[in-house]
């Protein structure tokens, strides 16, 4: 499987995680099952991202795991659901997470010269901050109309992250292994 394969079916899982757990239920697609497909995709293209902010990247993604490990317990998921600002809080390491491996791999894409890789992951990281973003505008600012298009951007950035990982797992600048040459003369028989 290519890195950003594995990148893409966490970001499934994730999305397809309950957003209302309920006690005694036990959750097919728990959120870390996703984490763990997304740090395994990191893992595989390390070697094409900027090696300064790996530790940054990695750093992100075992918090956003460990935050989706303790809200499997309903009992904190629950407690984070009661005020808006904890629910905020709890999701900045992924979104963070993400707005960083969007930003690698822009960069990476940029290296590369594919611009179609560059321009549509440095719009998917500009989403993610715009998404990391809202919710203290909408709290701390009274910019009430801020919260709702924010919760907008941030599922419809998801979807798009979905996207551009499966189209872009090819790519060698995205870590992708190269693929070996076929024999220009095959020996005839």
């Amino acid at each position: 499987m290519k890195p950003l394969q594995a990148v893409a079916l966490g970001l499934v899982l994730l999305a397809l995680g309950p957003t209302d757990p309920q006690p005694g239920v036990f959750d097919p697609l728990p959120d870390p099952l996703g984490w763990m497909l997304v740090l395994i995709g990191l893992h595989g293209m390390a070697a094409a991202l900027d090696v300064r902010r790996l530790p940054v990247l990695r750093f992100l993604g075992i918090l956003a795991l460990g935050v989706s490990i303790a809200l499997v317990v309903p009992a904190a998921a629950r407690w984070v659901e009661t005020d808006p600002s904890l629910g905020w809080a709890a999701d900045v390491p992924r979104f963070a997470f993400f707005a960083l491996l969007c930003h690698q791999l822009s960069q990476a894409a940029l290296r590369a010269r594919s611009t179609g890789g560059a321009s549509s992951f440095s719009m998917a990281t500009l989403a993610l901050l715009f998404v990391l973003a809202a919710p203290p505008l909408a709290f701390g600012a009274g910019w009430t109309d801020v919260g709702p298009a924010g919760e907008v951007a941030a599922q419809v950035t998801q979807i798009a992250l979905v996207v551009l990982c499966f189209v872009f797992a090819g790519r060698t600048w995205a870590g992708a292994p190269v693929e070996p040459d076929p024999d220009p003369n095959p020996a005839e028989a």
